[in-house]
């Protein structure tokens, strides 16, 4: 009865990266692709001492993830390869995306003035807005 186990202090949880992206894009959710995107990865680098690239990555995925929760529609990751991004929509049904595709869509919102880069310095990330 001489065996004490000394208590630690209770210690929260880390969150991921993708977490912490998730958090700052929920407190910005009502602003502009972005902005919303802009504040998150310049959060990610400053207060969490992120690479810019790592925050890039964490901040378009979280976003991706939040607009994304209501929709019939997913990405087939199985399916999809480096060069075709193929999409299931509602009832499975696949509709297929080739890097010319993309590149069409992306001439497209460029021409439009829909295609926008988040930080004007480093000219990255793109994002299409609606």
């Amino acid at each position: 009865m001489n065996n004490i186990t000394p208590i630690n202090a209770a210690r929260a949880p880390q969150l991921d990266s993708h977490n912490l992206a998730i958090a700052v894009l929920w407190r910005h959710r009502w602003e502009n692709r972005v902005t919303a995107l802009a504040n998150c990865i310049e959060h990610l680098v400053t207060v969490h001492d992120m690479t810019e690239a790592a925050a890039e990555l964490a901040a378009i995925q979280a976003y991706a993830d939040l607009e994304s929760e209501n929709t019939l529609a997913t990405i087939d990751m199985d399916a999809s390869t480096s060069h075709i991004v193929v999409m299931r929509t509602e009832g499975g049904r696949p509709a297929m995306f080739t890097v010319s595709d993309l590149l069409r869509i992306l001439g497209q919102a460029r021409d439009e003035g829909r295609a926008v880069v988040v930080d004007r310095e480093s000219h990255r990330p793109v994002v299409l807005e609606h």
